[in-house]
């Protein structure tokens, strides 16, 4: 039996032919603070969604505390010959190039046709009556023949749009299917992704709070809701929490009334009150301002102390560096490099990682308290 609370065994996650997520293997450790950072477009703040469900895997395992909540061993994408699709797919594009070349060329010879005749009608006095009628009887030519030429263009690159490449054409159903006889699939229902997401609980980056309730009510609501709680013991919990994020004299106000950080504070509150296992940060910082980001990494740092279990995804790289420990460097859809803070921001093994952290030592990282 593993001691991880989570782990994540071959994770990818697909939008079409876009490969956000691309086999990622992680093992989370009761009490660990894991910090992902990475570009924009790494695929990070989708790697965090997948562990809470937000986002469903293309395929990968998730086990909570060594039990399986999401498995598929294979997808559809795994049984599509993209060799023979590829090669398809350029050549209809190639082909589609082509054929609409042809559309311009022949549309651009028609205007340049009408210009010529245009001109000519304007130098008529400089004719006789005999070439004048000889010169736009080429025209005349001219014109039909290009009509015709424009015509026979648009008909072959109509022909050609009607006959995309299609991926299903290329993807092999009798091995998929026998693929999965042999490993099924496990595709969670409501009850159990409640149960997930009661544990495994997302802190978002735009907040996420209803505004049509108060501070209050916004950590009481999911309480009596999914954990079935009675409210006189949801509003106790809630009231707690606040307090411990120091928001107990903003209890009854509407949340348009408070400032980004309170805000963010507010939502770290209601994930408390969930007694998750695992907090999940997206980015909790970055839609604030400046002044109104320490009083959220504070709190977080005080999460930390407690020994809760946090992923988060940042781009504050001092908290990166001084609460996480376990730094995660990702890039397209990869874990590129995991280690130590220390190792991964003083010493990083992969070249990508150092250009990436370059800036940053360079402003001077050269220990992790």
């Amino acid at each position: 039996m593993s001691n991880a609370i989570l782990t994540i065994s071959n994770l990818a996650k697909y939008f079409g032919a876009n490969k956000v997520l691309k086999d990622i293997n992680l093992e989370v450790q009761k009490g660990d603070v894991i910090s992902i950072i990475g570009p924009s477009g790494s695929g990070k703040s989708t790697f965090l969604r997948c562990l809470d469900l937000l986002e469903t895997p293309t395929r990968g395992t998730l086990s909570f505390n060594d039990e399986v909540y999401f498995n598929i061993n294979s997808c559809k994408d795994d049984f599509v010959n993209y060799v023979e699709y590829n090669k398809a797919l350029n050549l209809y594009d190639e082909e589609l190039v082509r054929t609409e070349d042809e559309v311009a060329i022949w549309s651009n010879k028609l205007i340049e046709h009408k210009l010529e005749v245009h001109k000519l009608k304007g130098e008529k006095s400089n004719y006789s009556v005999e070439d004048f009628n000889k010169k736009i009887n080429e025209l005349k030519g001219l014109k039909t023949e290009y009509l015709a030429k424009l015509k026979d263009a648009k008909k072959e690159f109509k022909e050609v749009r009607k006959n995309p490449v299609l991926k299903r054409n290329f993807y092999n159903e009798n091995d998929y299917k026998k693929a999965i006889a042999d490993n099924p699939n496990i595709m969670v229902d409501s009850k159990t992704i409640n149960h997930i997401r009661s544990k495994v609980v997302m802190v978002f980056q735009s907040f996420n709070l209803f505004n049509n309730m108060n501070v209050l009510e916004n950590c009481i609501i999911a309480q009596t809701k999914v954990l079935k709680r009675k409210y006189e013991d949801a509003k106790e919990i809630a009231i707690k929490h606040l307090t411990s994020v120091n928001m107990q004299d903003r209890m009854n106000y509407r949340i348009s009334e408070l400032s980004g950080g309170q805000k963010q504070r507010v939502a770290i509150a209601r994930a408390l009150c969930m007694d998750p296992e695992i907090i999940l940060f997206d980015e909790p910082t970055s839609a604030l301002d400046p002044e109104m980001v320490g009083e959220v990494l504070d709190v977080m740092k005080n999460l930390a102390k407690t020994g809760l279990t946090m992923i988060v995804v940042t781009h504050e790289m001092g908290f990166a560096k001084d609460v996480s420990n376990k730094v995660i460097f990702m890039e397209n859809g990869y874990i590129v490099e995991q280690g130590l803070p220390n190792q991964v921001f003083v010493n990083p093994k992969e070249e990508r990682t150092k250009e990436f952290l370059k800036r940053y030592i360079q402003n001077g990282i050269t220990e992790v308290k």
